[in-house]
């Protein structure tokens, strides 16, 4: 009869303890940052390499060998600069021997046209026949025909060996120099001396989908971010389009076009493409961390005071350390971004701000102000 108050009295006492150990166990601690504002730019991005706008293979079209190579790799050239010579082989000989059967066909026409000049002078007075000045005539049409052609030929002569003087075909850069003096080049060699490129302006291919291709158009501004170059970013704009997609990849080539006159970057560099399809002004901004995904719906907690609100949102352009946020929330409100595992909706929080999650207080003139219970009894 005694036991049973006494059990009650210590059942009292265990629930006395727990509510005791309940309202002096502190609210969980997390991050908080405010909902920012800006123009977000909606972009259509793509791995991309650098190509210059221009690239000439430099060979010969006259059978010889290379007598000397003028320029290295990396030497700047301009259009026309005599870069190569070859020595021919037999070609000097062959303008000789055709500057030779010109000067024959020159004095055959002379002859006779000196002829048909005296025929003429005889036929009125009918000592000559009309056959014979017909002769006559032939004879001479004959002679400035054979005259034209030996013309033809040295001149066909001079210019190639005028070719074995090799120019450079474009303003630009040497890129490769493939061979030495000494070696047998032509056209049926198939053997390229060096490659000129023109590298004062790049280009890069941004593959575009099926589904965004609709969103590309000439003119859009578009930069690109090559990875050996961090934090290195180039301003173009899309200059031409593919007429079709990729019948294969399913995808369009939008070519954007980027000035290099300071030759910071080089062609055959690896980087990211992007192309300003449109810009929301004015949008609501969250860090990425956020953002919670449950049922393929996406949620932020914000904060009311001392508690936090659970809401659905609807995001846009995902910049991978912060999303655009369409619905859900506005500016200017905050959102928890770390210790959103240890809450739920409606908790009761402590708040710290001006922390950055991955490197400590950004901050420093916070102070211990950064970390305090949100309420009205002002506890920390």
């Amino acid at each position: 009869m005694v036991a049973v108050p006494v059990l009650g009295l210590g059942v009292a006492a265990c629930s006395n303890k727990s509510e005791a150990a309940s309202k002096s166990r502190p609210a969980p601690l997390v991050v908080v940052a405010k909902v920012a504002s800006k123009d977000v730019a909606a972009e259509v991005r793509a791995p991309v390499e650098l190509r210059p706008l221009a690239q000439a293979e430099v060979g010969s079209k006259t059978l010889g060998y290379l007598d000397a190579v003028l320029v290295e790799r990396g030497d700047k050239v301009k259009r026309g600069q005599l870069v190569a010579l070859v020595r021919p082989s037999d070609l000097p000989d062959q303008l000789v021997a055709a500057r030779g059967s010109l000067s024959q066909a020159q004095a055959s026409a002379t002859l006779a046209r000196n002829n048909l000049e005296r025929v003429n002078g005889l036929a009125p007075r009918g000592v000559v026949s009309q056959q014979e000045l017909q002769q006559a005539q032939a004879a001479l049409a004959t002679a400035e025909a054979q005259e034209a052609a030996a013309k033809a030929q040295v001149a066909a002569y001079a210019t190639r060996l005028g070719e074995t003087q090799i120019t450079s075909p474009l303003d630009g850069v040497v890129a490769v120099r493939r061979l030495d003096p000494g070696a047998l080049v032509g056209p049926t060699a198939g053997q390229t001396i060096l490659t000129v490129a023109q590298t004062n302006v790049l280009r890069v291919f941004v593959t575009v989908t099926e589904r965004e291709a609709h969103r590309v158009k000439l003119g859009q501004r578009a930069h690109v971010e090559v990875d050996a170059l961090a934090g290195h970013r180039v301003e173009g704009a899309v200059v031409r389009l593919a007429p079709m997609l990729d019948p294969a990849t399913r995808t369009l080539d939008a070519e954007v076009q980027i000035d290099n006159a300071s030759g910071d970057l080089r062609p055959g560099m690896f980087g990211r493409g992007s192309i300003v399809v449109d810009v929301h002004p004015n949008a609501a901004v969250v860090p990425a961390t956020a953002l919670q995904i449950t049922n393929g719906k996406r949620f932020v907690f914000v904060l009311a005071g001392d508690k936090v609100q659970r809401r659905e949102v609807e995001t846009g352009v995902d910049e991978g350390t912060w999303l655009e946020v369409t619905k859900g929330v506005a500016a200017g409100e905050e959102v928890v971004t770390v210790g959103m595992d240890a809450i739920s909706d409606g908790a009761v929080v402590r708040v710290s701000r001006d922390v950055d999650p991955f490197k400590g207080r950004v901050d420093a003139s916070a102070g211990d102000a950064g970390a305090s219970r949100v309420g009205g009894d002002g506890t920390r």
